[in-house]
């Protein structure tokens, strides 16, 4: 029989941190996103999950990091309390082995999986601070009830209290393994909403053509949708948004993000080549940190790839910032990508992500932070992109690591930057969308010019030929020169202002002269008029 070593209750700092042991995180991804983002922290060079598919009635977390020693468990879940992070003590600011940019900064990523389970248990295989092997086991019992409301607690007259219980912790000691160094977090006790949602999501036809290669499942499901990822539903939602979100390198194929072979020579700016050379540093750093994330058995990568459809004019626009703003450093750099004209897919890559220390915070957001210009939501939704912050900014990050503050300082000079670099962005990628328009209504206009043409020679037997000229706004839209054999269009004349319909409108009245013209009884017009405007209508709409 085990022997339990201690036990005690789950201290939180504070009670709005305690009102987070209940959730805190808007998705299912993102309550992953933490535990991976602990792992990252923990110089793991790979963190594995696995939901029990597909029945999802067990969860575990598993890394091969530093883990938690026994006296930073007991630090974290009693002593201090959840809320207190020593992961950045003495100004540490990067990992021991891998040299990443440390993540934590609150210290309750730990609670992301009471979100989806009652309790769990955590495992931890460590080496000491002597250097000597040492492991423990413990069970986490969250409380469902019992926690104190905000508004009572502040008007309570025990304004000394501070630290809050939200459950129960029972450890005891095990034999260390080396072959299993890390930290593990799992759990049988998951939540029903959490069980009958995955379920539910898993179709007959999901389950036959579900790809557990990550590529795969990329070319059959999220490379098909042509709106939104939520067409797929939890299960595969969940596994897409954490591979936007967490810290990994790009797929290693050279057309991820930014597929050049699309660019034609007009399109090779100045800042498509500065924001080439950025991703290929931000793709070398990703790819030295030595970190790997594993979903049901499935290496996830960032399938992130523009343009996303075909037929677009691409362009690539660039962002650089390094300053001090509010007496603090800010630095940030990234790129902003607009296809004219079609709308980037899925619907969650449009708009701006902001990534800190690698980590996405939040989707992609699609109101660009409000940016300020009235903007048409179709052409709007040409835009994505990413900015990298490397300095600054966490300040305003709101607890959940998914939002800001929207009047931080930070926050309010890179909006107020991302904003002033849109305006010129959608002023030149709606000038792209408006010369390939014209260009098209102008091949198109030709090839109904031809057509017409035929028309007009098959209907009257060879004996009249469409011409178009500039007779000036007076005349008639049309008129016919019997002795040249001439059915003559004015270009000049403009008798509704909307192009296509003035289009619309001339040629209908050319239908009607033509059959006036040509057919000698009314029954021959009739059907003339009929098969012109027939044929017309078909060539114009």
């Amino acid at each position: 029989m085990i022997k339990v070593e201690d036990s005690g209750n789950i201290k939180v700092a504070d009670v709005s941190i305690a009102q987070l042991s209940r959730g805190l995180y808007r998705s299912t991804g993102a309550a992953f996103k933490e535990l991976v983002s602990n792992a990252w922290d923990a110089d793991a060079a790979a963190i594995r999950i696995d939901t029990n598919y597909p029945e999802f009635d067990f969860i575990s977390c598993v890394d091969n990091g530093t883990g938690m020693s026994l006296k930073q468990f007991l630090n974290y879940f009693s002593e201090e309390g959840i809320g207190y992070c020593f992961k950045r003590k003495y100004n540490k600011d990067t990992t021991d082995k891998y040299k990443r940019p440390i993540i934590g900064r609150l210290g309750i990523g730990m609670l992301a999986v009471g979100q989806l389970c009652h309790s769990f248990e955590i495992e931890s295989h460590y080496v000491d601070e002597k250097g000597k092997g040492a492991a423990y086991h413990a069970e986490i019992i969250l409380l469902e009830e019992g926690i104190p409301d905000i508004e009572n607690t502040i008007r309570s007259e025990d304004i000394e209290r501070r630290s809050l219980d939200v459950g129960r912790w029972i450890y005891h000691i095990i034999p260390y393994d080396e072959s299993k160094n890390g930290f593990r977090v799992y759990s049988a006790d998951v939540r029903d909403t959490f069980r009958g949602e995955m379920k539910s999501s898993i179709g007959t036809d999901t389950k036959k053509t579900l790809s557990f290669n990550f590529s795969d499942l990329h070319e059959k499901f999220y490379n098909k949708i042509d709106k939104s990822i939520r067409e797929c539903k939890p299960y595969l939602e969940t596994i897409w948004e954490l591979s936007i979100l967490c810290p990994l390198p790009y797929n290693d194929d050279d057309k991820y993000p930014i597929n050049l072979t699309q660019f034609e020579d007009t399109g090779r700016t100045e800042e498509l080549k500065q924001s080439i050379n950025m991703l290929k540093k931000r793709q070398a750093d990703f790819k030295k940190w030595h970190f790997r994330v594993f979903f049901d058995g499935m290496e996830l990568k960032r399938l992130i790839q523009f343009p996303t459809n075909e037929d677009v004019i691409p362009r690539v626009y660039y962002i650089n910032f390094d300053q001090t703003v509010a007496a603090n450093p800010l630095r940030f750099s990234g790129y902003v990508f607009g296809q004219a004209s079609r709308a980037i897919k899925p619907l969650e890559l449009n708009g701006i992500q902001i990534r800190i220390r690698g980590v996405g915070i939040g989707g992609y957001d699609s109101t660009f932070f409000k940016y300020y210009k009235e903007i048409e939501t179709i052409r709007s939704r040409w835009v994505s992109g990413e900015i990298f912050v490397d300095n600054g900014l966490e300040m305003g990050l709101n607890i959940d690591r998914d939002s800001f503050n929207e009047h931080d300082e930070h926050f309010k000079k890179l909006q107020f930057q991302l904003h002033e670099k849109l305006d010129s962005i959608f002023n030149d990628i709606n000038n792209i969308a408006r010369a390939k328009q014209e260009f098209k209504r102008n091949i198109k206009d030709e090839y109904l010019q031809k057509s017409m043409q035929a028309i007009v020679a098959k209907q009257s037997h060879g004996k009249y030929k469409l011409v178009q000229r500039n007779l000036g706004d007076k005349k008639p839209v049309v008129t016919i020169d019997e002795k040249k054999g001439e059915v003559i269009l004015n270009i000049d004349s403009r008798p509704l202002k909307k192009k296509k319909a003035d289009m619309i409108f001339k040629h209908v009245i050319l239908a009607y002269y033509i059959s006036r013209q040509i057919a000698r009884t009314k029954q021959e017009q009739n059907t003339m008029f009929y098969n012109l405007l027939k044929a017309i209508v078909g060539k114009l709409i």
